[in-house]
């Protein structure tokens, strides 16, 4: 029994350091293309305000800073930092073999590293990030999407994204362990008018513990200026695991992109 632990301990411990390893590689490759760049890239910041709330009074405050480094005229490379101050409502135990509502609130901090591309009827990105917060909590993050202008009113969007992150955030009061977490989105973009973008999307997704989730999303984006977007979106969030986060949420922010 002792030696089937210490090989599990031993797996686990191994997989961990290849993401890490994935994850150094992937930013030094990031900064290695910065560098091999134009010799005079153009530098700008970017900023923002994100909230994010819903059900069982779950609020998640994200204010952001980055910089922008151009290549050139395609392709961009941007190094951004979030922090994220999560709060929510829960049922755990009293201690007596009842239950009672408790409040869970933690912190995570998001360094990622991020290539952009774009032409004339097609961009897309290529980011890694990590994740560090409250009690422990760490994880490990790759994404990248595309977007295909069609014309001038209608674009098509794909994504997906991979994490692996340990469970004291999300599942508070049960034993800590390492979850990896896989979602793909489809979504469109209808521009309404000048500056004013609707954007439906679909959401599939599975964990490592068999769960899977089937979401949505509806919201409108407004750039009255390039350098500039607001949002404002609502999101369905539903899986075959009846945890407290199903339900109904609303995300709100206020994002420069020069």
């Amino acid at each position: 029994m002792k030696n089937k632990k210490e090989r599990k301990f031993k797996k686990l411990k191994m997989t961990v350091r290849n993401w890490s390893a994935y994850l150094l590689c992937g930013l030094l490759i990031l900064f290695m293309a910065s560098i091999s760049g134009q010799a005079r890239a153009e530098v700008k910041p970017q900023f923002g305000l994100e909230g994010y709330g819903g059900s069982n009074k779950l609020f998640v405050f994200s204010p952001w800073i980055g910089v922008r480094l151009g290549l050139g005229s395609e392709v961009s490379l941007i190094f951004r930092y979030n922090y994220h101050n999560f709060r929510y409502d829960y049922y755990g135990s009293d201690g007596i073999g009842g239950s009672i509502l408790k409040t869970m609130k933690a912190e995570v901090h998001r360094a990622s590293g991020a290539v952009y591309f774009s032409r004339q009827r097609i961009s897309g990105y290529i980011n890694l990030s990590y994740l560090a917060g409250s009690d422990g909590y760490r994880g490990y993050l790759a994404d990248s999407g595309l977007e295909y202008r069609f014309n001038q009113y209608v674009a098509g969007l794909w994504s997906v994204y991979s994490i692996r992150e340990k469970s004291v955030l999300w599942h508070p009061e049960e034993i800590v362990r390492w979850i990896n977490t896989y979602s793909m989105r489809f979504g469109m973009k209808f521009w309404l008018v000048k500056g004013l973008v609707f954007n439906p999307n679909l959401y599939l997704m599975k964990n490592s513990e068999e769960v899977e989730g089937l979401s949505y999303s509806v919201g409108l984006i407004y750039s009255p200026n390039w350098w500039m977007a607001i949002h404002a979106y609502y999101f369905r969030y539903g899986e075959s695991a009846f945890y407290v986060f199903h339900g109904n949420y609303f995300s709100f922010g206020l994002n420069f992109y020069y």
